[in-house]
């Protein structure tokens, strides 16, 4: 099976994945709507499956974070790569031609990614229509959680034709990595900065990722427990705003690490006693599974995707809505206070849970989903 990926930049988490579907395909080619997208800094890897950018202009309206890209050639390209499958995550014009390249040449078009009706294009008339009809139109769908099904499905998707694959993950980068460095003379000296229980979040420094809730939340906390530390990784348009925050409180153990590179991101989690992430709004999350897999209990917001499909409340990691400030606080101390065994079982239960959609196994279900729709007509039903 030859497979093309059209998607808008190749992100770090997903090269791991690509790289599992190319061993399992003929032909692999992302196709990539732009190298890079402004308000990242990721640095990637080299890989092993082959990137095209898409010639197009990327214009940036005012107030956006990033540009809107106008590609062009798309159907051209996808001649030339000829493929028996197209897989697609998006409604920008490069998803669009795509689209019509495969009805016209009778390919299967596949959506992909982190659709939620909670989205706020989908209170647009215009793009719930254009939604609807790019879903009818497509052969499949594949899901990056419960929640990406249900908008799926809201559009118009057939529900046996809808594979469901939370967002994976190199598992073992994030807990092999982590154990190492808790295991290293780096870690000890590294841990004794801090004279108690250690809260981290990664997250981009923006209202909408819950900065101003958390860190009410902290000063909750704070008031039970003043040793506790809470590490901000990330970076964003507001940080000077939160700086500002923190010093006009006069908190000494708050502190803003900056951009942590995914490559060094399980050593930063190995640190954390407790990972929060108090997001209003996620399309998915993968750094809830990256701590989780990293042997890091999650406090999770109500608000991420993921939440709903990998944080079973006092199971796998407890879910908070951070809106609710004493609420969450009361909760995140109360995971503060478990003990060894309780905190040994809620790690192991995490682990377990985010195994089941790592990188292998998710590529073995995406592929073989892929080559069911490729082989089956049209509308039959799928097994």
């Amino acid at each position: 099976m030859r497979l093309a990926v059209v998607t808008n930049i190749l992100a770090p988490y997903r090269i791991p994945l690509f790289e599992a579907m190319r061993r399992r395909v003929e032909d692999l080619t992302v196709l990539l709507m732009a190298e890079r997208e402004e308000n990242r800094q990721w640095n990637l890897r080299p890989h092993d499956f082959k990137t095209q950018v898409l010639r197009g202009i990327h214009v940036r309206p005012p107030g956006y974070e990033i540009s809107l890209h106008f590609n062009y050639g798309v159907a051209r390209t996808l001649h030339g790569l000829d493929p028996d499958v197209v897989m697609s995550g998006g409604f920008a014009p490069a998803n669009l031609a795509a689209l019509r390249y495969c009805k016209r040449f009778r390919k299967p078009y596949i959506g992909f990614g982190e659709l939620v009706l909670r989205d706020p294009f989908h209170r647009s008339p215009i793009r719930r229509a254009l939604r609807r009809w790019v879903t009818r139109a497509s052969a499949g769908a594949i899901a990056s959680s419960s929640e990406a099904r249900a908008a799926f499905l809201a559009y118009g998707a057939k529900p046996d034709r809808i594979l469901v694959v939370p967002m994976p993950i190199d598992v073992e980068h994030f807990h092999a990595g982590s154990e190492r460095f808790r295991g290293s003379r780096d870690w000890a000296a590294a841990r004794r900065r801090y004279p108690g229980p250690i809260l981290l979040t990664v997250t981009r420094l923006i209202r909408m990722k819950g900065l101003d809730e958390l860190l009410s939340i902290y000063e909750r906390i704070i008031a039970v427990r003043p040793d506790v530390t809470l590490l901000i990784a990330g970076d964003g348009p507001e940080r000077g705003r939160y700086e500002e925050w923190v010093r006009r409180r006069g908190w000494r153990r708050v502190e803003f690490l900056g951009y942590i590179d995914t490559s060094v991101l399980p050593q930063t989690l190995a640190l954390a006693d407790l990972f929060v992430f108090p997001t209003l709004y996620d399309q998915f999350g993968a750094v809830i599974a990256e701590a989780m897999a990293a042997g890091v209990p999650v406090a999770a917001s109500i608000h991420a995707a993921a939440t709903h499909d990998l944080v079973e409340d006092g199971v796998t990691g407890f879910r908070i809505e951070p809106r609710a400030v004493e609420a969450s606080a009361a909760t995140i101390l109360r995971m503060l206070d478990l003990n060894s065994d309780g905190r040994a079982a809620l790690r192991a239960r995490a682990l377990a849970r985010v195994r089941e959609s790592a990188v292998e196994p998710s590529a073995e279900r995406m592929t073989r989903f892929l080559r069911l729709i490729a082989e089956s007509p049209a509308g039959a039903v799928l097994g």
